[in-house]
């Protein structure tokens, strides 16, 4: 099974791959530049072959690029929708130049006008994104945890989204546990796993999931807020993510922790946590 999480960039790109090692992981995610500006510092020839080399040698496989935090793709402020989709492509072509075949992009927020408006011009960026990737890089859209003015909380927006591009290799849904559960998708047993699933298969697939985003949740089913637990300790609990590790539906998808790190637990430690949930 593939597991692992989101590791850092700090110092050169390519050093991602021993830190992931470190860690335990099989798989992981980057961001390609500072995540909490617009600015990017340009990635040096030599970091960008270390990156490149290192994928070919297939220790670590699918990797994962994610948008960085401040774009919003369904943003009708022309200003900040120009800086969005001029970060958004930045961020395509960095993760091409570094050979990643998956990009994941978070909901857009359509503050100010109609669902509509915010729809249609989340759609927009991801064919200007498809259109940038040229084949050689997918798009996953991430769910989120609803709320006013998110695009994503809901399934069914996201299954449209998927139909009106209609192009299954080109676009694809990273499923974030945590999001899901803020959204009112319940996973906290087998039961409510499989009423998740069942609704999840009605709308955009499991076969579209390109990977999951394992988080527990502090906040409570559907709160709509979106905070990061470890694995277990949250409101999704043990007996949600036992059942999930063994569904034999998810366990063929490549998982991404994005938990907490602290005195409690890092990264190294909830991996290890999860697996040790798996039946033998």
């Amino acid at each position: 099974m593939k597991i692992g999480c989101h590791v850092s960039i700090a110092g050169s790109v390519d050093l991602a791959f021993e830190r992931a090692k470190n860690l335990g992981c099989n798989t992981f995610q980057i961001f390609t530049k500072n995540p909490r500006g617009w600015k990017a510092r340009e990635l040096v020839s030599e970091e960008k072959n270390s990156f490149n080399k290192k994928i070919l040698k297939g220790d670590f496989s699918p990797i994962f690029s994610h948008i960085s935090y401040l774009p919003n793709l369904a943003s009708l402020d022309p200003e900040i929708y120009k800086k969005s989709l001029d970060s958004f492509i930045l961020e395509i072509q960095r993760s091409i130049s570094l050979s990643i075949p998956y990009f994941i992009i978070h909901s857009g927020s359509y503050k100010g006008g109609t669902i509509e408006e915010g729809f249609n011009k989340y759609l927009s960026s991801i064919l200007k994104g498809i259109e940038e990737g040229k084949g050689k890089i997918a798009i996953l859209i991430e769910n989120s945890a609803g709320g006013k003015n998110s695009i994503t909380g809901d399934l069914e927006n996201i299954a449209k989204i998927l139909n009106e591009v209609n192009d299954k290799k080109s676009v694809g849904v990273c499923f974030d546990t945590c999001h899901a559960f803020g959204a009112g998708y319940d996973l906290r047993n087998e039961k409510a796993l499989k009423s998740t699933l069942e609704k999840i298969e009605s709308t955009i697939g499991i076969e579209n999931i390109a990977v999951v985003h394992a988080n527990d949740s502090k906040a409570e089913l559907k709160s709509n807020r979106d905070f990061h637990e470890h694995i277990g300790i949250g409101e999704i609990g043990e007996l949600g993510f036992k059942a999930m590790i063994n569904n034999s539906n998810l366990q063929i998808i490549p998982w991404i922790l994005e938990t907490p790190v602290n005195d409690f637990r890092g990264d190294k430690e909830n991996i290890h946590y999860l697996l040790s949930l798996m039946e033998k």
